[in-house]
């Protein structure tokens, strides 16, 4: 009977550890995908913010639903992982040459050289007590003071991260269309379009935003963006007879 003590603690220690297990991954679960939830919005809201800021268009007359956000921000996630991994593997030598510094260091830090420095240095051992029991709460206290302005820079350096994202992938998507809205109409690869107020030609140009009161165009004649009230306005593609033709051939 005690040769099975071990054994059955063994399996009561192990399904303990299991029933602790899964509600504590379940509760880490929801807690990365309500912060990733949220990262997308504040990623969604700043691209488009910054996408519009680009054009001189003021963000708050396109207001976005919660799902448009949501999947914006996941397109800009996207985009920028996309250029980093360009970026990285454009300047692949450089990280191989960081890879091999940082290799040297943690054989030089690991190294038995190094390790044999370690204890209380001689001269803290010739204290009294009460003087060394001084010297190491002093020294605790230090320590936390000066980890807590760290642990908040690092804390502020986390909650940027999503921002910083949000507006260089606003930005980098604003500077792409640029390019193309500088063409012409008929030679740009975006859908241009044609204004018209009660039958009459208003602008032409590219949509760079709308809302349910406004749209906001890049007008292709002006080079300049516009923005227009929806009241009777009526929006034309100027691709249809480029498409009528390719089908009649």
């Amino acid at each position: 009977m005690n040769a099975n003590m071990p054994h059955t603690e063994q399996n009561a220690t192990s399904r303990k550890w299991s029933a602790l297990g899964w509600p504590t991954a379940l509760s880490l679960i929801t807690a990365i995908v309500a912060a990733g939830t949220v990262a997308l919005h504040l990623i969604g809201v700043v691209r488009h913010r910054h996408y519009l800021m680009y054009w001189n268009i003021d963000a708050g007359l396109f207001p976005k639903s919660t799902d448009w956000i949501l999947i914006n921000g996941y397109y800009g996630v996207v985009d920028r992982s996309i250029a980093m991994l360009a970026a990285m593997f454009g300047n692949a030598h450089w990280l191989l040459v960081a890879a091999v510094i940082l290799g040297a260091y943690l054989f030089i830090l690991m190294s038995p050289i190094a390790s044999t420095s370690a204890g209380a240095p001689p001269w803290l051992l010739k204290q009294p007590e009460w003087c060394r029991r001084l010297i190491r709460k002093l020294l605790l206290s230090a320590l936390f003071f000066s980890a807590m302005p760290c642990a908040l820079f690092l804390l502020t350096a986390f909650m940027a991260v999503p921002a910083a994202l949000g507006e260089t992938a606003g930005k980098a998507a604003a500077e792409s269309d640029a390019i193309e809205y500088m063409k012409e109409c008929q030679v740009s690869k975006m859908p241009c379009v044609e204004l018209q107020r009660e039958g009459k030609a208003i602008a032409t140009g590219f949509i760079l935003d709308s809302s349910p009161s406004h749209i906001a165009i890049f007008d292709a004649k002006e080079k300049r963006s516009r923005i227009l009230v929806m009241d009777k306005l009526e929006v034309l593609s100027n691709r249809m007879p480029l498409l009528q033709e390719r089908n009649a051939r």
